[in-house]
């Protein structure tokens, strides 16, 4: 077997050493002239845009074979690289932690025997890497516990993986007006024999895992935001699909005999799309499997034996029309409630939309209904955010005193001996007409989706 030697890595780019050595070559009006670029030696070259660097990088071979040793006396604003001041060892790690996390590739493609042939990356092992992603962790940690304000509050989202149950704890506060929602952690709740997936868990595992890793204590959370609040609309929804449920059945038998092998077949010969069925588990699959089923309606051979006792009705479609145009409604809240930038405002907005529209919906939806657990504190979030908080009642301002910002005063509003009756008077409903100012109010996220 013959082994041949790997050549070196080169130290800069093309686009680095040209853009070091070569400036673009100008006429005698100073209008650049195209491919063409003069080297500092004073020599002249051409090179096209389709060709690369290809004849630049000739000249530097021939006439600079020390053009990486010049450049690495050079700063690094000249070059456009931190060669200077990176090693080249902690370069490398960084390479395959970029292509390991940013791929989600497991660790053992560090040591596959094709990865090394073909990257130019130097080889390290399993450990390494390890050993290198929990430094990145612990300085992450770091970071985000100097950058935490002593009030914050977290948002749990947990799911099942192979039938492991995995929590992931996100952080919401506010920098400078800006909401931050760091991730703290993602780990197993199921450590021993004798552990449970019960709220005091829950609880319990937060208590350990704030002073542990970022130094601050569950006291000082103000809010917590589970995972559960998609269960609030899909009662809704199916509040509303009652009357259509022998309907969406018909679509429900169609759209299942559509993904037979036979029928799929002849589907495949007239479009792309494929047939979608409901799923108990997302009540948008509802809107989904209908929107589907009108797009393939115009594809469906209506004198297909297999197929033609399944068609619904022309009745029963022009209900599954307006059933469809009003769940469009819904749907378009629903992917609004997963954007970043909503809040506890926007969604008493779009969630009004949705009653003014359908008045079954404030069933579950309304500001005071049944399933809201804490109405006072959301109304009062949404006036301070709408801008209202000397409308607040005496309940809201009991459940926002943990949001209360600290306000300041200034020592010489306290002294009424100066002025005239009239001027401290004057003064008394200045102050009395300051509104407190509360914060983290905009940081609260709808939905607990924000991975």
């Amino acid at each position: 077997m013959v082994f041949v030697s790997r050549p070196p890595r080169p130290t800069f780019t093309p686009a680095q050493v040209t853009g070091f050595f070569f400036q673009p070559c100008r006429d005698d009006f100073d209008e650049v002239i195209p491919e063409y670029f003069r080297c500092r030696c004073g020599t002249v070259r051409k090179q096209t845009r389709r060709n690369g660097f290809t004849n630049l990088m000739q000249h530097m071979r021939r006439e600079h074979p020390n053009f990486e040793a010049e450049m690495l006396e050079a700063t690094t604003a000249e070059t456009g690289s931190l060669l200077s001041y990176v090693r080249r060892s902690s370069q490398n790690l960084y390479g395959w932690l970029v292509w390991v996390v940013m791929s989600n590739l497991p660790l053992a493609f560090c040591e596959n025997r094709t990865t090394r042939r073909y990257t130019n990356l130097d080889p390290v092992c399993i450990e390494t890497l390890r050993a290198v992603l929990e430094g990145v962790s612990l300085a992450v940690e770091r970071s985000i516990a100097a950058e935490i304000r002593p009030q914050f509050g977290l948002i749990l989202d947990g799911w099942i993986h192979l039938g492991e149950h995995y929590l992931a704890v996100f952080a919401p506060y506010e920098v400078n007006g800006q909401v931050m929602t760091p991730l703290l952690c993602m780990a197993p709740l199921l450590q021993e024999e004798d552990d449970d997936l019960s709220a005091v868990a829950h609880r319990e595992f937060l208590a350990n895992m704030l002073p542990r890793d970022f130094g601050k204590q569950l006291d000082q959370c103000v809010y917590i935001v589970g995972d559960n609040c998609r269960v609030n609309r899909r009662l809704a929804t199916l509040k509303e699909l009652e009357d259509h449920e022998a309907d969406l059945s018909d679509v429900q038998s169609l759209m299942t005999k559509l993904r037979t092998l036979a029928q799929s077949a002849k589907l495949r010969l007239k479009t792309k799309l494929r047939p979608v069925i409901r799923q108990d588990t997302r009540w948008s699959s509802t809107f989904t499997m209908l929107h589907r089923y009108f797009e393939l309606l115009e594809h469906l051979d209506a004198h297909d034996d297999d197929i033609a006792d399944l068609l619904p009705a022309p009745a029963s479609n022009r209900r599954l029309r307006a059933l469809l145009k009003e769940l469009k409604d819904v749907e378009s809240v629903s992917k609004a409630l997963q954007g970043e930038d909503a809040d506890l405002l926007d969604v008493r907005e779009w969630f009004d939309g949705l009653i003014a529209v359908k008045p079954d919906y404030a069933n579950y939806l309304g500001p005071r209904a049944d399933i809201v657990h804490r109405p006072d504190f959301e109304s009062g979030c949404v006036r301070v955010l709408l801008g209202n908080t000397n409308r607040l009642t005496r309940a809201e301002k009991a459940v926002l005193r943990a949001f209360a910002a600290n306000m300041t005063r200034d020592p010489s509003t306290d002294d009424d001996s100066q002025g005239s009756f009239v001027e401290r008077l004057q003064k008394r409903r200045r102050l009395a007409q300051h509104q407190q100012q509360y914060q983290l109010l905009r940081s609260i996220p709808p939905p607990s989706n924000v991975v």
